[in-house]
Formats: C-alpha cells, sequence, structure tokens
C-alpha cells in the first residue's frame, strides 16, 4: 500500500505526495497538480476500446453505413418517458445509460487502470465507479433536435457544491475513456484548466447566493471563453478534479464521440474529504449511489448546507 498525507489548500483538498509513481511519470503528475487534469494514453489496449465502442454502437442501434441512423433516439433521457413507462437509453445529450456490458467491467479492471488512480490517489486500496457511456454525433440541421443537449448537459458545471460553506472541496477524481480518437472539435469533453487553483478568488468575485452547480450569467460566459476541449487518441483517459469546471463541447466533425465514463475511488475516503466533513460522507456522487432519489444522501455528498 502506499500512504497519502492529503492537505488542505483552503477551497480544495490536494495530496501532499509522498509515494513513488507506478504509472505516471513525475511530469504528468506535475501537469496534474497545475491544470487540474491528465490526458493519460494508452491507459488500456485498444482492442478493449474498440470492443466498448462497438457495444455502444449496437445498444444506441448505430449503424455507420446509415448515417441517419446516429440521430434515431430523440428523446430527453431525463424528462421523458418510453410507452412502457421507462426512461429512454440515449438522447441528444450523448449519453447513454449502458452500465453493465462485459465490455464496459473489461475496462474498469484494467490493471493499468488501477494504476493510474493509484498513482493519483497515493493508495491502491481503489474500487471502481460504475457509470455510463457516451455516443454524440455530429450536429446536422437534418436532425435538429441533436443540436440541444438539454439543460443538464448545457454549458459548464460542478459535480459538487463549490460554495464557501462547502470548502475544502474533496480530492474527488472523475474521468473518461476515449472508446475512439477524439478531435477537440468531436464534441470532447471541455473544462477549465487550473481553475481549482483560482476557485477562492473567483468566489470572492461572486454573488453569495450563487448556484453551487454551475457558473450563471457573465461569469460562465468568461469561464466558457477559457475552456479547453479536450482531444485525445483512442484509449486515452481524461482525468480531472471534481473542482474544474466542465462540460460537453458541440461535435462540428463527421464522426460521433464514443466514450465510455470511468473513475475509481479510495476504499477509504476519510482523509480525502476535508476537516469539516463527516468521516462517512461520499466523496462524490459515484460514491453515494443513486442521489437523485435520495436527499439525506444528496445532503452528504453536496456538503453541509448544499441543495
Amino acid at each position: 500500500f502506499l500512504t497519502c498525507m492529503p492537505v488542505s489548500m483552503h477551497s480544495f483538498v490536494w495530496p501532499n505526495r509522498t509515494w513513488p509513481l507506478a504509472a505516471l511519470t513525475e511530469t504528468q503528475w506535475r501537469s496534474w497538480q497545475d491544470e487540474g487534469y491528465l490526458v493519460v494514453p494508452d491507459a488500456v489496449p485498444l482492442r478493449l476500446a474498440r470492443a466498448a465502442a462497438a457495444a455502444v454502437r449496437e445498444y444506441v442501434g448505430a449503424d455507420d453505413t446509415n448515417r441517419s441512423s446516429w440521430y434515431t433516439n430523440v428523446l430527453d433521457i431525463y424528462e421523458d418517458t418510453l410507452p412502457d413507462g421507462k426512461r429512454p437509453h440515449h438522447g441528444p445529450c450523448g449519453m447513454v445509460q449502458m452500465f453493465h456490458h462485459s465490455s464496459l467491467w473489461a475496462l474498469r479492471q484494467h490493471p493499468r487502470v488501477h494504476e493510474i488512480f493509484a498513482d493519483l490517489y497515493g493508495t491502491r486500496r481503489l474500487f471502481v465507479t460504475v457509470d455510463r457511456a457516451h455516443f454524440k454525433p455530429p450536429v446536422t440541421t437534418e436532425h435538429p433536435a441533436w443540436s440541444d443537449a438539454g439543460e443538464v448537459h448545457s454549458g459548464l458545471h460542478w459535480d459538487v457544491n463549490t460554495r464557501r460553506e462547502n470548502w475544502p472541496l474533496p480530492y474527488s477524481i472523475q474521468g473518461v475513456l476515449y472508446l475512439e480518437d477524439t478531435a477537440a472539435a468531436q464534441g470532447a469533453l471541455r473544462l477549465v484548466p487550473g481553475f481549482h487553483s483560482r476557485l477562492a478568488a473567483w468566489d470572492a468575485a461572486q454573488p453569495a447566493d450563487r448556484s453551487s452547480e454551475r457558473p450563471e450569467g457573465e461569469a460562465a460566459a468568461a469561464l466558457d471563453a477559457e475552456a479547453l476541449s479536450v482531444g485525445a487518441a483512442a484509449a486515452s483517459l481524461v482525468v480531472w478534479h471534481s473542482a474544474l469546471p466542465h462540460g460537453p463541447a458541440p461535435n462540428t466533425q463527421s464522426a460521433p464521440r464514443v466514450s465510455a465514463y470511468l473513475s475509481m475511488l479510495p476504499v477509504d475516503a476519510a482523509p480525502f474529504l476535508g476537516a469539516q466533513r463527516a468521516a462517512d460522507a461520499p466523496l462524490s456522487m459515484a460514491d453515494a449511489g443513486t442521489l437523485a432519489y435520495h436527499e439525506e444522501q444528496r445532503q452528504l455528498v453536496y456538503g453541509l448546507g448544499g441543495e
């Protein structure tokens, strides 16, 4: 086991690294520390990424020889229901409600993925999150429904409560694995590099009652202008600290973006939570279960005074 001594940086928790790196280089660690995100190429074998991409295509009914099949699913996965009363499995936000396909578990269980997160957390005692996939075809006037990602996936947001009363923000790492080559303009993940280190200064200029989950108004426009679209090759893992505003980008290329959300969390989250949280509080949304249906768990993960 590695040892970890996270320290509070006032507005966020960050490890004071004392352990050797196994999968990452010192240059990568410095970039992670400075920018708050990191692209790790070849996180899994390419054959596993391709298998998962094929499974996602099959699940959403996408046939690359028939481009119109990319746009078949037009219902909102959060607001609409099917005739049988269930939620749609895919829609214009791009999210694919596919969780337990064997190809996704092959990614989650790959040893190199574990090594990467062990380097980031400083412990090998980790469990993997069970998250969904993503299939986002190019924006086109022929399929206007796919030009609107919906309220949940429009603009930049956070998956933790970033208000001052919830500081320091936990050291929580999110991740997405690109299953195919993904150009910056291909609907890639967008984020604001280095925002974790200037959250306090940014917050001081915002209204006290600002949204905890997304920037608003002129502040949102300013951060949106700073946001970087992170393109990378197939089988690359993109990880980011939850303090970074992040969100989707429109796909203006000729091929869909196909990816899978993938992260790991420490078995013992207490050192990464910050002093004001209970030792058994969830570290992140992925650590808290179905938050939308359990208000007590929402309060735990969003923090004291959360919404």
